[in-house]
């Protein structure tokens, strides 16, 4: 089952359709039926054979957010609209009749469908820790039998802090990345530092840029790309991205050269991670564990993250670390790199032998596991 708020397209989804869609295909390949249930989009949805489309979100509009408080501490749900996808998902599941039940970081959801399904092992894969400061969300959700999985260690850890589950019996999982798609051939004919991922605060696009600054001022001569928008397929204009374009400005004045490809679609990916020479996730957030990050691995040019969440244990000592927010820090990894191509040369071997060591199959394996549909998995 895809996130309640999620759609499953190759166009304008997120990380967890993408996670659903590749683990969904190492399923299948091992002889799996392996429907998907997802609300819809305006956009195509990518070719499934057995795709369930239920309960568009609808917009609660008159709804105020103290009235929507006191609902939820009534029934605990995150969102009325969550409720009605659930009901819906459960007709669809009643009908199929499955092994397992895989949800989404949905752990509304997860409960839900474990109470009304209770033969059916239910798998709860947290992506992140959205609203983990909801005391009534971590009471509905503790305690309650799910098996769960996280994607990475350390988001494991987090959840059983915050969700007040007994220590280490959330399982850590990483995310994969299907390497043979991306070509370790660079095509930029200057270094270039590359970002993938939405402008948005809590991805630190800003502190790229002003790092950019920083080393062009000290005489590097290398190219900036800049890959994605504010959002899956649109842009809109906030005081947050007013202050990136300020800073890009900035560095092109410094004579840099900025591109700016906008968002693309998932098979755009690859080709744009060729153009660049060093990959850099600069979160502020605590990453969980980035599938842009796993890509640039992939891509086998030098992986620079900053040091949170889950992107120590994703690089496992095949990229560079550099403090949350630290500009100055980033600065001085970027500009080692620009002007030393050895150096970009051997981290990039790093990047790759990493990545092809982290593959979907293991994620769908840990899945699988805990759903009691392997030999050795937890029952």
């Amino acid at each position: 089952m895809n996130n309640s708020r999620e759609t499953f397209t190759p166009t304008v989804s997120g990380a967890i359709a993408t996670c659903v869609l590749e683990v969904g295909r190492v399923a299948l390949a091992e002889g799996f039926d392996c429907p998907v249930i997802t609300r819809p989009a305006d956009a195509a949805p990518h070719d499934w054979p057995d795709l369930r489309l239920v309960s568009p979100i609808r917009q609660h509009r008159g709804v105020s957010a103290k009235a929507l408080r006191a609902r939820r501490r009534l029934n605990g749900w995150a969102r009325p609209d969550q409720w009605a996808f659930a009901r819906e998902a459960l007709a669809e599941l009643e009908q199929l009749r499955p092994r397992a039940v895989v949800v989404n970081n949905d752990p509304e959801v997860a409960v839900f469908l474990s109470r009304k399904l209770p033969e059916v092992p239910v798998v709860h894969w947290f992506h992140n820790l959205e609203m983990s400061s909801d005391r009534f969300r971590r009471r509905f959700a503790a305690g309650r039998g799910i098996r769960s999985v996280a994607v990475s260690a350390y988001l494991a850890r987090a959840v059983e802090q915050v969700y007040q589950l007994t220590p280490l019996t959330v399982t850590g999982a990483l995310n994969g990345v299907a390497a043979d798609r991306f070509t370790t051939e660079r095509t930029s004919p200057l270094v270039t530092v590359g970002y993938v991922g939405r402008l948005a605060v809590e991805k630190a696009p800003d502190t790229l840029v002003a790092a950019c600054i920083r080393v062009a001022e000290r005489g590097a001569r290398f190219r900036l790309q800049l890959v994605g928008d504010t959002n899956f397929g649109f842009s809109s204009r906030n005081p947050y991205i007013n202050r990136v374009y300020a800073l890009v400005a900035e560095l092109e004045d410094l004579g840099v050269e900025v591109v700016r490809t906008g968002h693309l679609e998932r098979a755009d990916i690859p080709g744009a991670l060729a153009a660049s020479d060093i990959h850099v996730t600069p979160s502020r957030w605590d990453e969980p564990c980035g599938l842009t990050t796993l890509e640039g691995l992939a891509s086998g040019q030098a992986v620079v993250g900053s040091a949170t969440g889950g992107t120590p244990e994703l690089l496992d000592g095949a990229g560079l670390l550099f403090p949350r927010d630290d500009v100055d820090a980033l600065a001085d990894v970027l500009e080692g790199l620009i002007r030393d191509p050895v150096a970009r040369a051997s981290w990039g071997a790093r990047a790759r032998a990493r990545a092809e060591s982290l593959t979907w199959e293991q994620t769908w394996d840990g899945l699988a596991r805990a759903a009691g549909l392997r030999a050795d998995g937890r029952n």
